[in-house]
């Protein structure tokens, strides 16, 4: 057996995670006005990326308005569920407020970087 130390991962996985569902569920979001399966998995990978924020929150000690912000997608989903009229549309339209917020924010910090 192998025993070097091992150099820690540059990816972190609940980042991949988080990441990788919102930007399937912007897709997802757009096509569950055409297609009724695409409501449910929309609505599961706003949970995924909802319980992997609150995971990335809780280990990086990270607690800031915005993380609270981004959980009005699951908001709307469950809102949804219950029946409220436009509640999956609410949802959808927090996720895409929410990944521009992120797309402006990595903007400004490769601005401060240079």
């Amino acid at each position: 057996m192998d025993d070097t130390p091992r150099k820690p991962s540059k990816i972190e996985l609940g980042g991949l995670t988080h990441s990788a569902a919102g930007i399937i569920a912007l897709v997802l979001g757009g096509l569950m006005y055409t297609l009724p399966w695409a409501v449910h998995a929309f609505s599961a990978l706003m949970l995924i990326s909802a319980v992997s924020a609150i995971m990335i929150s809780w280990r990086m000690d990270a607690w800031v308005p915005g993380h609270f912000l981004s959980m009005a997608p699951i908001v709307g989903v469950v809102a949804g569920y219950m029946g409220v009229p436009g509640a999956f549309t609410f949802a959808y339209i927090c996720l895409v407020l929410a990944f521009t917020h992120f797309l402006w924010r990595g903007i400004q910090g490769m601005k401060q970087a240079s």
